[in-house]
């Protein structure tokens, strides 16, 4: 079919999009978020980093918040 839509429902010639990623995918921006939440807690709680690493079974350097 040209400049029809093929089987999967895309335009002839254009690649398929992966569909395990969405174009708007925002879940970098939602990893930072989730960051600075914990850092507020921490620092709340009175913890350093690596007070936290050690509380929850993570060796300092894992934990950089």
């Amino acid at each position: 079919m040209a400049g029809g839509l093929g089987e999967a429902g895309a335009a002839d010639g254009a690649e398929e999009p992966d569909p395990g990623m969405e174009s708007d995918d925002d879940s970098g921006a939602v990893i930072a978020m989730v960051g600075r939440q914990v850092r507020l807690w921490r620092e709340a709680a009175g913890m350093r980093a690596a007070e936290l690493g050690s509380a929850i079974g993570y060796g300092e350097n894992q934990v950089y918040l």
